[in-house]
């Protein structure tokens, strides 16, 4: 567990305290140049997605005695992947193949699983330096291992673009590549035509 003067806050429940139009000029001054698609994501769907349960997102705030700064966020959601013989090693692939079901239409395991959506660092007033990547990335993997205590489940994934500083964050931090997936039309924001898949045992 990772310990720092950090809080979180569930983005409906900082509605329900200060009302929508509140959190939208918080969300307003967020900024993420390294990454259009997350500075998107939080001002312009974060809101909908969350109020319709279709991702849930975690503001991240920095606390000291007399002031607090939004420092990054990430967004949650129940979302299924397909996994292919091959893709992985036989071991793993046997594991997470328990936590699926086997498709013979397109001969792959679907695995319900929480999807590590969004996750970004706001740079807006320097306030990146207030937290690194690893920290928020540990913030959110704690909050899925207290999801899945809950729930169930032993895994978890995500998406990002294939940058080699990205992959390299990532396989730091214990995923591992497992496919790619071909972007949808109104994924806009991000560059090239699809995303790398890794998946991390919880």
């Amino acid at each position: 567990m990772i310990i720092s003067d950090y809080i979180q806050i569930n983005l409906n429940d900082l509605i329900e305290q200060i009302g929508e139009d509140d959190v939208k000029h918080l969300l307003s001054s967020f900024s993420c140049p390294l990454n259009p698609d997350v500075e998107s994501f939080l001002k312009y769907k974060s809101i909908e997605f969350s109020l319709r349960g279709f991702a849930k997102t975690h503001l991240v705030f920095w606390k000291s005695e007399n002031e607090s700064e939004l420092v990054g966020y990430y967004s949650i959601a129940q979302k299924s992947f397909t996994l292919t013989k091959g893709s992985l090693s036989n071991s793993l692939y046997k594991k997470l193949s328990q936590y699926g079901t086997y498709d013979n239409s397109i001969q792959k395991y679907i695995i319900s699983s929480l999807l590590i959506d969004q996750l970004g660092k706001n740079y807006a007033f320097g306030n990146d330096t207030l937290i690194s990547g690893d920290e928020l990335l540990g913030l959110a993997l704690d909050k899925i291992r207290l999801i899945q205590n809950e729930s169930g489940g032993r895994y978890t994934y995500l998406e990002c673009e294939d940058v080699p500083k990205l992959i390299n964050f990532y396989v730091k931090n214990g995923f591992i590549q497992f496919g790619k997936r071909i972007l949808d039309s109104d994924e806009t924001n991000i560059k090239g035509t699809y995303l790398l898949q890794f998946v991390k045992k919880i």
